[in-house]
């Protein structure tokens, strides 16, 4: 099964996101902010990151940075 991780900080969005994505079959994580998603990817490692750029904790472009540092 493929793995997804979704980061945004709109519940409703992460929600939406999560129950299409299971109904199509894929495994999926959630995360509020940059610093959670670092920590999930780190543990699940995803092999697809649906990412929103206007973090509350850091810049989206920081956490792709971030993660291709150890992916």
């Amino acid at each position: 099964m493929r793995k997804i991780l979704v980061v945004d900080d709109e519940p409703q969005i992460r929600r939406a996101l999560r129950t299409n994505l299971q109904a199509h079959g894929y495994q999926v994580e959630t995360a509020g902010n940059g610093g959670e998603a670092l920590e999930i990817a780190a543990a699940a490692a995803p092999e697809v990151v649906v990412l929103d750029l206007g973090l509350p904790d850091l810049d989206g472009t920081e956490v792709i940075r971030r993660l291709r540092a150890f992916s």
